[in-house]
């Protein structure tokens, strides 16, 4: 009875939803893949673009790969030393993945005006591109700043973010970060264990 009782509750919390969490620290972006974008050079493209191995760009018209000035108002200045990604006026960023992940972020940042701050919505999809968390936020830096910005991303206990989005006016990233595939979601195991447990139980009771 133990074992069955044991291996329900094992199936239960497999089944519950992911944990989801907003992070401004690229750490927490486990075993991460960095792609940055020094090998574009002024590309205009609404994609899909692969930016790296397993990593396809869309983005809305204007965007551009391998950016190298942008006037982000209040926000400061992004030019010159690293080629960047950035948005049209208003519009989205977008990195899809060829596997799973379980997190994902980058360097970003957005214009912003005095009279009106302006802000960003970061979005994770999962593999039937339903939105699976997302979040509004507005970046805050020094308006003389040069090549300032926040880390922003999403992690997940299980690896089902299939893509993750940059909406704003004037967004500029770099340095995305892409948790590594593992070879099995935490789900699959738990289930595993799950279905080894009533296995167990009865083969006990013959």
């Amino acid at each position: 009875m133990k074992l069955k009782l044991a291996a329900l509750a094992l199936a239960f919390a497999a089944a519950l939803p992911a944990h989801a969490a907003l992070t401004n620290d690229a750490a927490d972006i486990g075993n991460a893949i960095v792609v940055d974008f020094n090998d574009y050079d002024g590309f205009l493209t609404t994609g899909p673009e692969t930016v790296a191995p397993g990593v396809i760009f869309t983005g809305d018209e204007g965007s551009e790969l391998g950016a190298f000035i942008r006037d982000l108002g209040s926000n400061g200045i992004w030019g010159a030393d690293t080629p960047f990604v950035a948005g049209g006026a208003i519009g989205e960023l977008r990195f899809t993945f060829a596997e799973l992940t379980s997190g994902a972020g980058a360097l970003l940042n957005h214009f912003a005006a005095d009279f009106f701050p302006f802000s960003v919505v970061v979005s994770a999809y999962g593999d039937n591109n339903q939105i699976i968390e997302t979040y509004t936020l507005a970046i805050d830096t020094d308006e003389l700043g040069y090549n300032e910005g926040q880390f922003v991303g999403i992690t997940r206990d299980v690896a089902d973010i299939r893509s993750i989005s940059f909406k704003g006016n004037g967004v500029v990233l770099d340095n995305l970060a892409v948790a590594a595939p593992v070879p099995e979601p935490e789900t699959y195991a738990m289930l595993l264990a799950g279905l080894g447990l009533i296995g167990m139980a009865a083969r006990r009771r013959t």
